[in-house]
């Protein structure tokens, strides 16, 4: 699970991993399509590189990269806490 993509839905945030950035992205882009999801961004788990979410080229919530970057170390923490 590299890529973390962090999303809000009814003002809640939320996080959710995946092992390819392919998958990130669609699930970002369905989510808001389909489901009513705000994205966010991904976050590299690797890297550390955030990627704040455009939904078809227009920035779809203001969310600063910290934000996004500190709820996926957060959703990390708490995967590495459940494997243990």
């Amino acid at each position: 699970m590299r890529y973390i993509v962090v999303f809000a839905q009814q003002e809640i945030g939320y996080a959710v991993g995946f092992d390819n950035p392919t998958d990130a992205v669609d699930f970002l882009f369905w989510g808001y399509e389909e489901y009513d999801l705000i994205p966010y961004g991904i976050f590299d788990a690797l890297t550390g590189e955030v990627y704040p979410y455009e939904h078809r080229g227009e920035s779809v919530a203001e969310v600063d990269e910290e934000t996004i970057s500190r709820t996926a170390r957060d959703y990390l923490k708490a995967a590495i806490r459940q494997m243990t």
